[in-house]
């Protein structure tokens, strides 16, 4: 099977960044101790609050090595279940939406396999997303992709990112990489990953990047003709080229001494 340029990068990009939160949770005990035992307890809540029966290594989902993972295509599933807050009613299977990459925290499956621990209802009286999120490099990630996405908007006209509070995310960061050119289909893939994330990103390859203006305009014309917020919720997705958000995670690697996403025909 042949693998497209979107595969490969998205392989790589799982492995560079995992290594590097890897990385970042050694220091998080010596640069912020209070959080990190925060976020230690809440992980380790939450793992034994999920039922028994479920398919997790409990020996093997260690915090060091899951508090936050990168991966590429990861699984997912909504059901009846999750339409109501009762635990009794139908577990059907309504949709399996995937997004391309998740930084996301994670348990270990039985089958060896990492899981975004978010596909679990989890406990309403921790919130590790929050926790994490207040970690230093990662509100400077934010920020620094938060601030390229802007200057994309802002050099069109569409003004600037709106966050939307996701209450029960699934990944903290939710990244779809768009090959799509119709404004159908990219509506859908902007909703599915604002739904999944806390914090949403579209990247788009150059030659793509324009579709994404005019998804985007179109959606603006809707709000300000029909008064639909279609374009309110589209822009609380940070929207990057793929050489703008390779870049800016390469600068953070790089500031580790760890090795950098190194795609860099896929543009």
């Amino acid at each position: 099977m042949v693998n497209s340029p979107t595969t490969v990068f998205q392989r790589d990009v799982a492995i560079k960044l995992s290594a590097y939160f890897s990385k970042k949770m050694n220091d998080l005990q010596v640069t912020q101790p209070d959080l990190y035992a925060r976020i230690a307890e809440d992980y380790a809540y939450i793992l034994q609050s999920i039922p028994n029966g479920e398919t997790i290594n409990m020996v093997g989902s260690e915090l060091q090595y899951n508090w936050l993972s990168c991966l590429s295509e990861p699984a997912t599933h909504y059901t009846k279940k999750d339409m109501t807050d009762l635990n009794e009613d139908d577990d059907t299977i309504i949709y399996s939406p995937r997004v391309d990459l998740a930084i996301t925290p994670t348990v270990l499956t039985k089958k060896k396999k990492k899981r975004s621990l978010g596909v679990y209802r989890l406990p309403t009286d921790r919130s590790l997303f929050l926790s994490i999120s207040q970690c230093d490099f990662i509100k400077e990630i934010i920020k620094r992709l938060r601030e390229q996405s802007d200057a994309n908007l802002r050099e069109l006209e569409l003004g600037e990112y709106r966050q939307l509070h996701n209450i029960r995310p699934v990944h903290l960061f939710g990244i779809e990489i768009e090959n799509q050119t119709n404004p159908k289909h990219l509506m859908g893939d902007f909703l599915n990953v604002i739904s999944l994330s806390k914090i949403p990103v579209v990247l788009f390859p150059e030659d793509k990047f324009d579709g994404c203006i005019k998804m985007l305009m179109f959606s603006k014309a809707i709000n300000h003709i029909k008064d639909i917020p279609i374009f309110d919720t589209l822009r609380s997705a940070l929207i990057l080229k793929i050489d703008q958000f390779r870049d800016t995670m390469n600068e953070f690697l790089s500031r580790e001494g760890l090795e950098l996403i190194e795609v860099y025909e896929y543009r």
